[in-house]
């Protein structure tokens, strides 16, 4: 008798608390503010902050040789580590002669190539989206990598990026941002590179 007395009074207690309820509309959407600012140029300055390597080429054709030259000049072995069904395998290594494409995953002293999704321009960060043709694990293993973004794929902002994300349908599984090469202060407040993905990274904005 008593645990029935219980149950009613909780079921009338829950009966008031739903009676006594407003439906309240829905929050307005926040408005960003007006982007105004050019994204690329402001994609390249804060990557560039945040130690990145930026470089500039005019065709998406054009990164073999450009990443052919970068390695040279940093006397750095001429080889990248590149997925088979990667959009990066199907570029015109053959203008670099001088350079060796690997198949087999990267370690930390190799020197790796992919496509990034997008760019952030307000944070300079790159976008990776897993997929099919984009393993993520790729962006962990390499010392260097190398990221070929697209000059139309640099949108101004994060919330940019999900709402284009939204509107194609399709939320991969996994999108990594990546802001600079990687790096840690845990041991003794000093900075080490390297600590969960490549010390450096160099981004080809094409296009």
């Amino acid at each position: 008798m008593a645990e029935q007395t219980v149950v009613n009074a909780r079921d009338e207690i829950l009966a008031a608390v739903k009676a006594g309820r407003r439906a309240e509309p829905a929050p307005a959407r926040y408005a960003l503010p007006t982007w105004t600012i050019d994204p690329v140029g402001q994609f390249a300055a804060r990557a560039r902050a945040t130690a990145a390597d930026v470089h500039e080429i005019a065709r998406v054709d054009d990164a073999p040789e450009a990443i052919w030259s970068i390695l040279t000049k940093k006397n750095a072995a001429r080889s990248v580590h590149i997925p088979e069904v990667s959009e990066a395998s199907a570029l015109p290594w053959q203008r670099a002669p001088g350079l060796s494409v690997m198949r087999e995953r990267p370690s930390g002293s190799d020197s790796a190539v992919s496509f990034a999704n997008f760019g952030i321009a307000e944070t300079g960060t790159l976008v990776f989206c897993s997929g099919e043709r984009s393993p993520s694990a790729w962006h962990y293993l390499p010392g260097l990598e190398f990221v070929v973004m697209r000059r139309a794929l640099i949108l101004p902002r994060l919330e940019t990026v999900i709402d284009t994300l939204a509107e194609r349908g399709s939320i991969p599984a996994t999108v990594n941002l990546v802001t600079g090469p990687s790096r840690t202060a845990d041991i003794e407040q000093t900075i080490e590179r390297g600590a969960h993905g490549p010390r450096e990274l160099c981004i080809l904005i094409a296009g």
